[in-house]
């Protein structure tokens, strides 16, 4: 018998459906999704102490350090405790990657694949909720009222480096920057990587991959309380 849930991450380029297929796996097995850029940015509005640290490169348009990041990460990952998670946004580098090993090992790594012009051709259609960071696509998972946010009913918008000139920029920057982190965990026969075309047809493939790598049972012994705070390390 498993002792705790999966640990997982989860890769792909920008476009490749990371979020979309997270949120299935949160909903299917109660994963806790630890978002780095979504958490990051909570402990920046929550002016928490990592928050502030991190404020101040960020406010300069500088990256955040290495150390603070995986100050971000170390935090939700002890607050996930023995649930089934899977990381999303980290590590971007190699020398990131090795400073993970220290926090927690990995299970398994899901490297999504779609082609770059299918990429560019959805992201024609996507359309954000910029407070939440919620996500549509008109032909993957369209809003109930056209152009609103399912929750709050606010305004979608287009995100400005969804322009095509950027999106290539963007998925050329992911290869020479994510290459390295692929090969790292193909050495290590951790990385499992699903090809597709769109979001639909990924998924399947996906659940189909963790219920053989982890088996059903266990996958839904797992689940996380409600609201998870992955903010501080208090209990």
């Amino acid at each position: 018998m498993r002792l705790r849930g999966f640990r997982a991450l989860i890769m792909g380029p920008p476009g490749s459906g990371k979020g979309h297929i997270s949120e299935k796996i949160v909903k299917k097995y109660g994963a806790v999704h630890i978002a780095a850029g979504d958490i990051l940015r909570k402990h920046i509005n929550e002016h928490t102490p990592l928050g502030k640290e991190a404020e101040k490169y960020t406010r300069k348009g500088l990256l955040v350090p290495d150390a603070l990041l995986l100050g971000v990460i170390g935090t939700a990952i002890y607050k996930a405790g023995n649930r089934n998670w899977i990381l999303d946004g980290f590590p971007r580098n190699v020398t990131q990657a090795k400073h993970l090993e220290n926090v927690a090992h990995l299970d398994m790594v899901i490297n999504l694949q779609i082609p770059d012009e299918a990429i560019m051709e959805m992201l024609k259609f996507r359309l954000v909720h910029v407070p939440s960071g919620r996500v549509y696509n008109m032909g993957v998972k369209a809003p109930l009222v056209p152009g609103l946010d399912d929750v709050t009913g606010e305004r979608l918008e287009r995100r400005a480096d969804d322009r095509p000139k950027v999106v290539m920029a963007r998925l050329s920057a992911f290869d020479k920057q994510m290459n390295p982190v692929i090969g790292f965990y193909r050495k290590q026969h951790l990385l499992h990587t699903i090809t597709g075309r769109h979001h639909q047809i990924l998924w399947p493939m996906v659940e189909r991959y963790l219920v053989k790598r982890w088996g059903l049972s266990a996958i839904r012994s797992f689940r996380p309380k409600r609201n998870l705070d992955l903010l501080t390390c208090k209990p």
